[in-house]
């Protein structure tokens, strides 16, 4: 069964337009796991781990840096959580170009492990929206479980939330200012995700 919770979502992987509309090429994402599933419409799947397997230590297999070797690394500026100590690793993914590489925060908090992912957008807003909009409308397919749902920040930014299907764990994901962000931890809630979503230091 594929569960929406564990749909792995990155604008990089599925954006594109077709014939001046958005098509999402969800055939392209990427298995983090090696496992997949194909939801009721035909359309190809990737799965995150789940919590339980998850490698929370090290989610995207990647080489420790301190926050400014990172940014030397990056094209965009990094931004940290401001109601959240400093982050006490930062990972970043090796051997990529530079727009490709995909950066994750990590913090101790109260709530457990909070990881924040940042990395180069490679769709607009509008494709992004489109995005979000198309894993709405899987809520409640075959073989989909958990929910997703759409969120506005108080930025303003389009946000997308995904709950686990036992609404034990939440992820919220949103593109602001040239940046994608992902913010994900075994044991946050939505309201913790949105809430962390607005305290980025902007």
């Amino acid at each position: 069964m594929t569960s929406v919770r564990n749909l792995r979502f990155s604008t990089r992987r599925h954006g594109a337009l077709i014939g001046g509309g958005v098509t999402l090429a969800i055939a392209t994402l990427t298995v983090i796991s090696g496992c997949g599933g194909t939801t009721a419409n035909g359309v190809q799947a990737g799965r995150l781990p789940q919590e339980a397997s998850s490698n929370w230590a090290n989610p995207i297999g990647g080489v420790q840096r301190s926050l400014m070797t990172a940014q030397q690394q990056l094209p965009f500026k990094l931004h940290v959580i401001l109601s959240l100590p400093r982050p006490y690793r930062i990972l970043l993914t090796p051997g990529r170009p530079s727009a490709l590489r995909v950066v994750v925060l990590q913090y101790r908090t109260r709530w457990g492990l909070v990881d924040e992912y940042e990395e180069t957008p490679q769709v607009s807003p509008q494709q992004f929206r489109a995005v979000i909009k198309y894993w709405v409308g899987l809520n409640g397919a075959p073989g989909t479980e958990g929910t997703i749902k759409s969120v506005r920040l108080a930025d303003g930014s389009a946000a997308l939330m995904t709950t686990s299907a036992d609404g034990g764990t939440s992820d919220i994901r949103w593109i602001e200012a040239g940046v994608e962000y992902k913010i994900r931890g075994p044991f946050l809630s939505q309201k913790q995700c949105v809430a962390l979503a607005n305290d980025i230091q902007r």
